[in-house]
């Protein structure tokens, strides 16, 4: 299993049993016990990750990369979670990733599919402008 989260400016990626550790003890499951792809962080997380064990996955190095990407929110923050392999934070599929982050945590309270239609039309604006650099540089 491989998991890759996304806060406000840091990407964790763990996978096998690390992955498994962060989402069984440290992620908070909705009322069906599932882990959604957005998570809202709540001080009790970061209180979980300094506990996490060094076992099943879960190394020095794993752990201080899940306590400075938790570090980088606030009590209220939303995050993401997925199955993408993303260890380049300056990769599209991460910019795209973090856009969707950003939008989630403007303070406007959109949804995450609302946050997600946002970032794909930032992603075509980005496209469209450097198709525009790129023809003037051209010429």
């Amino acid at each position: 299993m491989t998991l890759s989260v996304f806060t406000n400016t840091q990407i964790i990626s763990l996978e096998d049993g690390a992955a498994d550790m962060f989402t069984n003890y440290v992620l908070s499951p909705d009322e069906k016990m599932q882990i959604q792809p957005v998570q809202t962080y709540e001080q009790q997380m970061m209180n979980k990750a300094i506990n996490l064990q060094l076992r099943n996955g879960i190394d020095e190095v794993n752990k201080k990369m899940i306590l400075a990407g938790l570090a980088d929110l606030q009590e209220g923050d939303r995050f993401l979670c997925n199955g993408a392999k993303i260890t380049d934070i300056e990769s599209m599929e991460a910019k795209y990733y973090m856009r969707i982050v950003r939008h989630l945590n403007n303070g406007e309270g959109l949804t995450p599919s609302q946050a997600q239609a946002r970032a794909r039309i930032d992603e075509t604006e980005v496209i469209v402008q450097l198709k525009k650099e790129k023809d003037t540089s051209t010429k």
